[in-house]
């Protein structure tokens, strides 16, 4: 067995009586649960549900450096999206520059000095990033300006797309334009789709295998009584897209923004707040609350239509609250990793981007360009890298014993694939062996991957650490049980036999 302190790529061995198939040491008799996976329930897996939100316009490292595509190739080639999320509303691909002359109170000056700097004055045009992806071939989707950006400015964008033979697997009409400080460029729901419906017949013409999402508020994940009576007059505004959209045609998916949030304000005060492990609970009650809920609600609105989740993670972007770094913890990305096992566990999701790839290293710069040494985040992002590359289909896996505490997910292309759990409480488990089909097969269980907190540490204290968890691989043994740690996710290779 290998277990690594995982402190920027470090590699510390631990002797086996440290750590006792996956348990830790001052953990003792964890409470036993029963997997059972159904290969007769499944559904096709996409393959585009591994992706990560890519802004990387402003920063000093550009798609033409060597660093950026060897990162690309290691992390598995991930969906992209470009040119990422709030920016995307701004960036003007003819400038290479974001447009600041906009009613918005954003202030991009700073980006496009840095854009400036960076570039010798050139811009950061997207023609550079056009060659890598067909170099590399990179499958990714473009998130369209149509804040600042007018229709014949669009227009132009996409026929060059189309000129020059890009393969532009999705596009998104805007980026979050249904909040309030966006109405200088969206007045109403009413027009926001009738400028959707304009363009998308211009992407229907010179991009015709390209697939096109529409945007649906995050209130619909984020307020309980956004679909009812019960909403504030506020929230009419966004509603408005709901009305709209409900009924049409014209376009192939929604997207959505899921963020989960704790109980503190935007404006709370550094000192203020409360220890990951108290944030990540509330985040992990927030999302028990809505998940199921928001996307029942979503697939009763929009019934046949897939949906893309083009970030998620621990929200709370705002004001002081951003330097709240839960989400760059061990607990951070995994309720990350929850949310990703439960779309990739639900057949209307196909698109998820991880928030965000830029966040997965150190962007340095000059000749090394990207640190050696990944953040947390990546860890957790990369257990996933396999066990979808690997696999077609999603498979309905049922815990017995557990089902408050632990999710799972079960990935497969013909007789093997990947058994994921996220144990996502403060109780330990063992998975009881053997793991068995509804075939009568027996899985038989072999590499294991394991994220957990660091052993050692009282739980409060490792909870804080942005720089370090455990992370441990071994062989399972036949009839041997595996032990979930609190708070852990864990990756089993499988086979299946009669």
């Amino acid at each position: 067995m290998q277990r690594s302190h995982f402190v920027n790529s470090l590699v510390v061995l631990a002797s086996f009586s440290q750590f006792i198939c996956g348990v830790h040491a001052d953990q003792v008799a964890p409470a036993t649960i029963q997997l059972s996976i159904n290969p007769n329930r499944q559904h096709a897996l996409s393959q585009d549900l591994y992706g990560a939100n890519n802004e990387c316009i402003f920063r000093p490292v550009w798609f033409d450096h060597p660093a950026y595509v060897a990162r690309y190739n290691e992390a598995g080639k991930p969906f992209f999206r470009f040119p990422g999320g709030t920016g995307s509303n701004f960036y003007n691909p003819s400038t290479g520059y974001f447009d600041d002359d906009s009613p918005s109170t954003r202030d991009y000056s700073g980006h496009n000095a840095r854009i400036h700097k960076f570039t010798d004055g050139a811009g950061r045009v997207p023609d550079q990033y056009l060659k890598w992806v067909k170099q590399n071939d990179v499958a990714y989707s473009l998130v369209l300006n149509v804040c600042t950006q007018t229709f014949e400015q669009n227009r132009a964008w996409i026929e060059r797309l189309g000129r020059e033979g890009h393969q532009v697997a999705r596009i998104e009409i805007g980026n979050e334009v249904f909040y309030d400080n966006y109405k200088w460029a969206f007045s109403s729901a009413t027009e926001y789709v009738q400028r959707a419906e304009r363009i998308t017949a211009v992407i229907r013409k010179e991009l015709p295998d390209t697939e096109i999402g529409v945007l649906v508020p995050t209130h619909v994940y984020q307020d309980l009584d956004f679909l009812t009576d019960k909403r504030s007059a506020r929230a009419d505004h966004p509603y408005g897209w709901i009305k709209e959209l409900k009924g049409k045609e014209f376009f192939d998916a929604i997207v959505m923004h899921m963020y989960s949030l704790t109980e503190m304000s935007s404006q709370t005060e550094p000192e203020e707040f409360i220890p990951y492990l108290e944030g990540y609970h509330q985040c992990d009650d927030y999302l028990s609350l809505r998940f199921d809920k928001t996307l029942a609600d979503v697939n009763r609105l929009f019934p046949d239509k897939n949906i893309w989740m083009t970030e998620y993670g621990v929200g709370g972007f705002g004001g002081t609250l951003k330097q709240y770094k839960l989400r760059d913890a061990h607990l951070g990305a995994l309720h990350a990793d929850v949310m990703l096992m439960r779309f990739i566990n639900h057949p209307s999701v196909t698109v998820a981007h991880w928030h965000s790839f830029q966040h997965f290293f150190d962007f340095t710069g000059g000749v090394q360009g990207i640190g050696e040494h990944p953040h947390l985040p990546y860890l957790h992002f990369s257990l996933f890298k396999d066990a979808i590359r690997q696999s077609d289909s999603v498979h309905a896996v049922i815990v017995d014993g557990a089902e408050d505490d632990v999710d799972a997910t079960v990935m497969m292309k013909d007789s093997a694939g990947y058994l994921i759990i996220a144990n996502r409480l403060g109780n330990a488990y063992k998975i009881k062996q053997p793991v068995v089909m509804a075939n009568n097969n027996v899985v038989r269980l072999k590499d294991v991957l394991q994220l957990s907190h660091l052993d050692g540490q009282p739980l409060a204290v490792s909870a804080q650490n942005l720089e370090r968890c455990e992370s441990t691989t071994w062989i399972a043994k036949p009839n041997q049980s595996i032990v979930l740690p609190p708070y852990s996710i864990t990756r089993i290779k499988f086979s299946s036999r009669q």
